[in-house]
């Protein structure tokens, strides 16, 4: 191997950015909590808050809202060990735990944000919608009610997701 190549390590966690980065934009997440996922998973113990910092070279407040997020997503563990004050955080290695979280946290939220949106559509005013207008919103109302089935089949994957929105 030349001096100038990455190492195989150095090809595996540029592979891995590149591969979480795609997961992110796909999910509509930030680059950067790709980026702080990928040096958690990487790690075989529990990293701070500034060895984050210190590795990824984001901000401390992008690396705090990073951490935030995927903690709320279930995409990490916050660690913390009685003789340090510091905070330490692991990656969620679990593909259920993950997918879990990120439905209870995103897809069961906007699909009660949209049962609110469709539901100041009923009753007054579609008399008078234009036959596209209407062909439309049914198209949504369909799109939505195919949505809302999906999610009790998603509790296969992971039995604490529910379609009932109740805590």
């Amino acid at each position: 191997m030349r001096s100038d190549e990455p190492s195989a390590d150095g090809k595996v966690e540029a592979l891995l950015t590149s591969y979480f980065s795609r997961m992110a934009d796909a999910v509509g997440l930030p680059r950067s909590v790709a980026l702080i996922y990928r040096i958690l998973f990487l790690s075989s113990e529990p990293i701070s808050f500034q060895q984050i910092v210190e590795t990824s070279g984001l901000s401390k407040a992008s690396a705090s809202t990073g951490l935030r997020l995927l903690e709320r997503v279930r995409g990490l563990e916050v660690i913390t060990v009685p003789s340090d004050r510091r905070t330490f955080y692991k990656a969620e290695l679990s593909i259920r735990r993950l997918v879990s979280g990120f439905i209870e946290h995103t897809l069961q939220p906007t699909l009660e944000a949209g049962d609110r949106f469709l539901g100041e559509l009923d009753g007054e005013g579609e008399q008078s919608l234009s036959p596209l207008h209407a062909e439309r919103l049914a198209s949504v109302r369909e799109w939505h009610r195919l949505a809302r089935e999906l999610v009790p089949l998603l509790s296969l994957i992971d039995p604490r997701i529910s379609s009932d929105p109740s805590p």
